[in-house]
């Protein structure tokens, strides 16, 4: 018996084993990306225009874009792309690449990529007028005043208990009274309001709470029964109320620039709530997904969306329920991580996309 199962271990972990190879193989011997027929020879980068919108111009999988993207060593930033870039298709040492136009067309473009150019030093580029991978005014609300906090840790934090007139309504100058932790005097912080928690739908466990900051307040005097005066510097179109959370600013750890690339989860995942609606998700939508950092999620992964096949029933085989196969339904990527959570932009929506919506990364073909 013991000598059948150490027999049974090996087959599973030889099993194992050459999966990984297979998979190693694959993606080794996989073909580069296919460009698209009708892909332009030459574009002009517009105002407006995103990563995401270019990579879909010339390739039918817009994940792959920097496996086709001819990059400029000489430049510190290569994979920037400027409004009035001229990009051109190219064919060098038998790679169909893009790059952008420096006058001399695809001879200046494959100087670039092999590093045949003159240069004394390195060029330093500014990122702040580059092309987004996503707009970035669909977003800004998700990585400036919205974050997801432990809940244990968003408790234990001072709770705003009046305001100084007891006015409903607060504004920029108005003063206010924190309980709790005596804060700093002099200190910035950032005014919370809580709303609602994540929950894993498999386990029912929460692992997050949403938080929005609806205002920013100076620290000015701490009392002797540690009650704590602020004056509100900034209100951003809420009120504070009587049990908003008053803490340190929360600072995304947003890179300046992300990439849409094959996301490289560590499991698959699901939406778990539409952002801004009551029902389904569509381009352009943002949605919140039960994957985070700590599923090795990151900024600019990109996942197919799966909606759950049709319930139909078999009328030859007596009526018996049958559930069809999920299809891909589209395509999302995320911009903001927390630990479990991520918030995620709809790049493409076949269907309307609803939550319990399956992900996967994509297919490397």
């Amino acid at each position: 018996m013991k000598r059948s199962l150490n027999a049974l271990v090996k087959i599973l972990l030889m099993t194992a084993f050459s999966s990984v190879i297979l998979m190693t193989t694959a993606h080794a011997n996989n073909p580069p990306p296919t460009v698209k027929v009708d892909a332009p020879n030459r574009y002009i980068v517009k105002k407006g225009d995103t990563l995401w919108d270019i990579s879909g111009r010339y390739l039918d999988s817009p994940w792959r874009w920097k496996e086709i993207w001819a990059t400029n060593k000489q430049i510190k930033n290569p994979n920037l792309i400027y409004p009035n870039d001229i990009l051109i298709l190219c064919v060098i040492q038998g790679k169909t690449l893009i790059g952008v136009d420096t006058g001399e067309g695809c001879a200046g473009v494959e100087k670039q990529l092999t590093g045949n150019v003159v240069a004394s030093t390195v060029a330093v580029t500014s990122t702040a007028n580059s092309i987004p991978a996503i707009p970035m005014s669909a977003i800004q609300h998700w990585l400036d005043k919205t974050s997801i906090v432990n809940p244990k840790d968003f408790n234990t934090t001072p709770y705003i208990l009046a305001s100084k007139n007891r006015n409903l309504i607060t504004a920029s100058g108005d003063k206010i009274y924190a309980k709790g932790v005596p804060l700093i005097v002099g200190q910035r912080y950032g005014v919370y309001r809580k709303g609602k928690p994540y929950v894993e739908p498999k386990t029912q466990k929460v692992i997050g709470l949403e938080v929005t900051q609806v205002a920013t307040a100076l620290a000015t005097a701490v009392a002797a029964n540690g009650v704590t005066s602020l004056q509100l510097t900034d209100s951003y179109g809420k009120e504070v109320r009587e049990g908003d959370r008053v803490f340190v600013e929360l600072a995304n750890a947003i890179p300046p620039v992300f990439y849409p690339t094959p996301a490289t989860v560590n499991r698959g995942g699901m939406i778990v709530r539409v952002m801004d609606s009551i029902s389904s998700a569509a381009r352009g939508s943002v949605v919140a997904i039960n994957l985070g950092s700590t599923h090795g999620a990151k900024p600019g992964d990109v996942l197919t969306v799966y909606q759950k096949g049709a319930l139909i029933r078999d009328t030859i085989d007596n009526d018996t329920p049958v559930r069809l196969p999920s299809e891909p339904a589209g395509m999302v990527m995320i911009f903001n991580t927390f630990d479990n959570i991520s918030y995620a932009y709809v790049l493409s929506s076949e269907l309307p996309l609803n939550v319990g919506a399956q992900l996967l990364p994509p297919p490397y073909l």
